[in-house]
């Protein structure tokens, strides 16, 4: 079985699931069931994280059908 991930849409930190809460990472919906996330350090040095991460979406920076509603995914997210 492949390891599952959370990754940050704005520095691209990749943590195993489970590791940490998922309620400290930063939650964004993207539309269609997926979702973009922002890691705990982003979150607290960006009080904007949610523009950020919607601007990033928006310029087409990252494929958000590579962000499942879980928030993990098997590979490249």
């Amino acid at each position: 079985m492949s390891r599952l991930f959370l990754r940050c849409g704005l520095c691209g930190r990749q943590q195993a699931d489970g590791l940490l809460s998922r309620g400290y990472w930063g939650h964004l919906d993207a539309g269609n069931g997926h979702a973009l996330r922002a890691c705990p350090t982003c979150k607290e040095q960006h009080s904007d994280w949610e523009t950020r991460l919607r601007a990033e979406s928006d310029a087409g920076a990252f494929d958000v059908s590579a962000f499942p509603q879980s928030g993990t995914s098997h590979g490249l997210i």
